[in-house]
């Protein structure tokens, strides 16, 4: 006998800053839904596990709506690994070789560090195990998982699935440390599990080893990373757009331009760029900034131009260390402004930069997601990927970006301006201050194609996903 009267679990991770603010900062967001969904049913409890460093943080706008059918667990894991951990680690990380992983294993992300996952002279070796175990999908799909199992033997989840025996596993963030040691428990007992990631760019970085039964995904062009890059099944990959951009979309995170003229301290009839810095990524912007800095003082794009500067949004203490350091000669410019609430405790700070995106004349950044929301308003986009007034080589340049394979379909669509030289910038900037309405339809694809659907219901699409993929019958 069946039984089908069991309340249904449903495991939820929240295990970073970035799955916070997509999907359980904004109103209306995938966390709140999940408590309206559970408060309003008996039969459904929702479980939110977080790391235990994070459970004063996290619990307030987890149990947004007090009800017994939702519960925030705290976990404690050890996330150091022993040597034969790192070896299988290294193995199945590279069973992937993109475009992406090369800049990453041979130039790094930030000048003065390593590449990621060790020294450059390793990239031949993760080039060979992708170019030969990495083709074979026994090894992806079979054997990958038994390493894991073998090497992995810790299991810091048991004890919660032998608590509430859940129904299902939605991972926030897949790409995760937490989620990624979360999944191997629901392999082992045979739950299923639904997944995304948190971010647009992580899917063509490395091999994860296990699969989740249902991706769900922003938009086309990562569910053909995913099944290029990762083996899913396309069936197995859902499309539900950004559920960020909900509240971009909506009427809610709308503040008027006098307004946000205002709490930046500029003078009515301002128009401004506003720059968000890609700190230690991109050593050399203070000479952009300075350059630019030297026309709008020349008033070579007309009177009251300013700068807005938007700081690093990384959690990296030497980030911001970087950042203060890089500004310092900047920051008294009368033409400058430094906004640098950082937004990701507060959905009010959370508004006012959306708002400051939403009213710019233009807007700079590296190859980084602010491009996408910044299409959502239809703002001007411009990339500056040149290193200043000095000539770096390549794996020491901002130019190594431009590689980055999550961004070809981004670049493609023209939307944004690429200035490779300070001529070209004073260009660009000349024409997107003149004529804004400039390259609209490019960002129209861009909206389209990369944006996904812009209605106001991704949040609901991923819920709906998830509640799907309840299993029916409980033996």
């Amino acid at each position: 006998m069946q039984d089908t009267s069991r309340v249904k679990i449903i495991f939820v991770t929240v295990p970073s800053p970035a799955a916070r603010r997509y999907l359980f900062f904004f109103p209306n967001c995938v966390g709140e839904q999940l408590q309206k969904i559970a408060a309003a049913r008996s039969d459904v409890r929702i479980i939110f596990l977080v790391l235990q460093k994070d459970y004063a943080r996290y619990k307030p706008f987890l149990t947004k709506f007090p009800c017994d059918r939702v519960v925030v667990e705290p976990v404690k894991i050890n996330f150091r690994k022993t040597f034969f951990q790192k070896l299988a680690h290294f193995f199945y990380s590279y069973l992937l070789y993109t475009n992406t992983t090369r800049i990453l294993a041979t130039m790094g992300m930030r000048p003065g560090e390593p590449p990621a996952g060790g020294n450059r002279f390793m990239a031949p070796v993760k080039w060979l195990i992708a170019n030969s175990f990495g083709r074979s999908r026994f090894v992806r799909l079979r054997l990958t998982p038994l390493l894991y199992f073998a090497a992995f033997r810790e299991r810091p989840f048991a004890p919660l699935f032998e608590k509430y025996r859940p129904d299902l596993v939605f991972l926030s963030s897949m790409y995760d440390r937490f989620d990624t040691r979360l999944i191997p428990e629901a392999k082992r007992r045979g739950v299923k599990t639904v997944a995304m990631p948190a971010s647009w760019d992580h899917v063509d970085k490395y091999y994860l080893p296990f699969h989740a039964d249902t991706l769900i995904v922003h938009n086309e062009p990562i569910k053909r990373a995913a099944v290029h890059f990762q083996s899913y099944s396309p069936g197995s990959v859902k499309i539900t757009g950004f559920p960020h951009f909900d509240f971009l979309a909506s009427s809610e995170s709308v503040v008027s331009r006098a307004e946000t003229l205002r709490s930046l301290n500029l003078p009515p009839h301002t128009r401004y760029i506003l720059y968000v810095s890609g700190s230690s990524y991109c050593p050399d912007e203070p000479d952009i900034i300075a350059e630019m800095l030297r026309w709008i003082a020349a008033n070579e794009f007309g009177e009251d131009v300013y700068i807005v500067l938007r700081p690093y949004l990384g959690s990296r203490g030497k980030d911001k260390d970087f950042d203060a350091e890089k500004y310092a000669r900047l920051a008294t410019h009368p033409r400058l402004r430094l906004f640098d609430k950082r937004g990701v405790e507060r959905l009010d700070e959370m508004v006012l930069y959306l708002n400051v995106m939403r009213h710019a004349g233009a807007v700079l950044a590296v190859y980084s997601t602010v491009f996408l929301e910044s299409a959502v308003f239809d703002r001007p986009l411009i990339a500056a990927p040149f290193d200043g007034w000095v000539t770096r080589p390549l794996y020491r340049s901002i130019r190594r970006f431009e590689g980055f394979e999550h961004f070809k379909d981004v670049a493609d669509t023209g939307a944004i301006r690429t200035a490779r030289s300070f001529p070209e910038l004073r260009q660009a900037l000349t024409d997107y201050l003149a004529h804004p309405e400039m390259d609209a339809d490019k960002r129209e694809r861009m909206r389209r194609e990369i944006c996904g659907q812009l209605d106001g219901r991704a949040s609901e699409r991923v819920v709906a996903v998830m509640l799907r993929e309840i299993p029916k019958t409980i033996s």
